[in-house]
């Protein structure tokens, strides 16, 4: 799928010293929203193109054994070069392709974070066998697309 990308945004990112015998959570909601954009003169942007969504993913990780846990909010414009479906059209595969940028951010700032942190580089490593995966609205939103 060909994709126009706006850059990736940086809403809040928190690095937090916590006990390494703190529970494991590894914990990224992917969210794809169809906000209403505008441009600078109040007008609708133009999706002749193909459809524009924001990819947000709002996060909480605190990986096996680390002295640190990072959460956040990160975010990305996207347009689906040709697709005039809604979110819920989405595949789990294009899901996941048009979030890898996002989730390849949380994965670099925490490598950096945490390199100046405790003097070493933690590297995070969510693959498509990773449990990241829609959130429970646009679960629920996708099921009852599927049930018509």
């Amino acid at each position: 799928m060909k994709t126009h990308k706006g850059a990736v945004t940086v809403q809040s990112f928190h690095y937090d010293v916590e006990s390494p015998a703190a529970d494991v959570k590894s914990d990224l909601q992917i969210q794809i929203e169809h906000p209403d954009f505008k441009d600078e003169k109040g007008n609708n942007l133009d999706e002749s193109e193909g459809k524009i969504f924001q990819v947000i993913i709002p996060f909480e990780i605190h990986p096996e054994n680390a002295p640190f846990k990072v959460s956040g909010l990160i975010g990305q414009v996207v347009q689906l070069v040709g697709f005039e479906g809604t979110q819920e059209d989405l595949e789990p595969k294009q899901v996941e392709q048009i979030s890898r940028p996002v989730v390849e951010y949380i994965e670099t700032l925490t490598y950096q974070v945490t390199a100046v942190a405790i003097n070493r580089g933690v590297s995070l490593n969510f693959t498509a066998h990773s449990k990241v995966e829609p959130n429970e609205a646009m679960k629920a939103a996708q099921e009852k697309k599927n049930k018509k």
